[in-house]
């Protein structure tokens, strides 16, 4: 162990304990900790930098300022008012359609960032019409996007087991077996309706009925939806809103990146005078921002440190000669969904994949499971905002904390931990 990873280390605990136990702002917590990681050499200057324009940073930004000029408009609380009657004036009905529609949605769209992007503003309204905090909604639908990933192979899906066929192949892969098209939806499919019926049902009722934390601008945003715009800001709001929505399904097709199609929404809601700038900037979470740039600047220093790749490699290390198939799906299910909290979960999962596959290739058995349990695992990605983009987004608009995270997501880990270890083990035992 180097000293680099034992100092990377070191910061990476500290951060965590700064976040669970004192008051301070979370975002000043990992924007401080960045500087240290540049300062002791675990992640240079130009990489740190350069995480202030991830594309993920500009969506989230930029997204909510699109949110709230949508959210001004009349038709915002005519579309919650139905979604309430339809639910039969039960707010835990309106939230299962949510579910079930996303669910649908998730087949076609798969990511989890532009369907939230979409029904945000709307998991607010339906909220604000019933009476209740977004507190109660806005984790257990938000999350159920990362666990509907069925993976059926149709748009950018279709490949996936082209994808995984690299993975074998490039890590010079001898077992003999690879994957066909529908692979990944038997694997996925089945697991993704448990964990639907797990949030319908237990999810709803494990978030909180009042946020942990106060919800930043809510007092002010209540009061922005309740002024009625104009004729032509409400039809330019709708304009924005509904064109955003399609670009965004259909960003792939048209070669238009999202943090283009957000930003520039964004400065159409200005431009049009739906949102002042005042109101813009408001809009914006910057603490939860911060914390989302200042993680992923951590997930960066654990790579370009090694710490990543030592704890993978210590895990596969550990697992002897001859390990049963629910040992060793096990062993790399952990050490994906841990990883994943800090360093995003498709860069953990390219990364622990390869170390996957080598260590059946010692070991002698098919690595088809591993590369499926790697994949599901690195969407366990609900403890901490670096892991996806969307967690950041849940946390401002249900004002939770992490401690709040992690006690809605215990529950939905511990379900997909059994669940999709037990299914993908029948389908694709490591030793057939």
């Amino acid at each position: 162990m180097t000293l680099q990873i034992m100092i990377n280390i070191g910061l990476w605990l500290l951060m965590l304990l700064l976040i669970a136990l004192t008051k301070w702002d979370y975002g000043i917590i990992a924007i401080g900790i960045s500087c240290l990681l540049v300062i002791t050499g675990c992640v240079d200057a130009d990489t740190a930098l350069g995480m202030f324009s991830d594309t993920n940073v500009i969506v989230i930004a930029t997204m909510m300022i699109v949110s709230a000029g949508f959210s001004r408009t009349r038709a915002i609380g005519s579309i919650a008012s139905l979604l309430y009657k339809v639910g039969q004036d039960k707010f835990e009905n309106c939230l299962r359609m949510f579910m079930i529609v996303n669910f649908v949605l998730g087949i076609l769209l798969g990511a989890a960032v532009t369907r939230i992007a979409i029904v945000y503003p709307l998991i607010l309204a339906v909220c604000r019409q019933a009476g209740k905090s977004p507190s109660k909604a806005m984790f257990p639908v938000g999350v159920m996007m990362l666990c509907d990933q069925t993976f059926f192979p149709i748009g950018g899906n279709a490949v996936q087991y082209i994808k995984f066929n690299g993975f074998l192949e490039n890590a010079g892969y001898t077992f003999g077996d690879s994957f066909s098209p529908m692979d990944p939806f038997f694997a996925f499919a089945p697991v993704c309706v448990v964990m639907l019926i797990y949030f319908m049902f237990f999810g709803i009722k494990l978030a909180p009925d009042e946020p942990p934390r106060a919800i930043a601008g809510m007092k002010v945003r209540e009061q922005k939806e309740r002024e009625a715009l104009p004729h032509f800001q409400e039809v330019a709001a709708y304009t924005i809103f509904a064109v955003t929505c399609i670009l965004l399904v259909f960003s792939s097709k048209t070669g238009i990146p999202q943090w283009v199609v957000t930003t520039a929404a964004a400065v159409l809601m200005y431009l049009t005078g739906v949102l002042s700038m005042k109101d813009g900037i408001s809009a914006i979470p910057f603490s939860i921002v911060w914390l989302y740039i200042g993680a992923i600047i951590m997930g960066a220093a654990l790579a370009q440190t090694g710490t990543g790749l030592l704890v993978g490699n210590t895990i596969a290390g550990m697992l002897g000669g001859k390990p049963s198939t629910v040992v060793l799906f096990l062993a790399f299910w952990l050490i994906t969904m841990f990883l994943t909290q800090f360093m995003n979960n498709g860069a953990t999962a390219n990364m622990i994949i390869p170390i996957a596959i080598m260590t059946c290739n010692s070991i002698g058995c098919s690595a088809k499971g591993v590369v499926l349990i790697i994949q599901s695992a690195s969407l366990v990605a609900w403890f901490l905002p670096t892991a996806t983009a969307i967690i950041p987004m849940i946390m401002d608009g249900g004002g939770y904390d992490i401690k709040s995270l992690m006690k809605q997501g215990a529950g939905a880990a511990l379900v997909k931990t059994v669940f999709q270890i037990a299914w993908i083990a029948i389908l694709f035992p490591a030793w057939p």
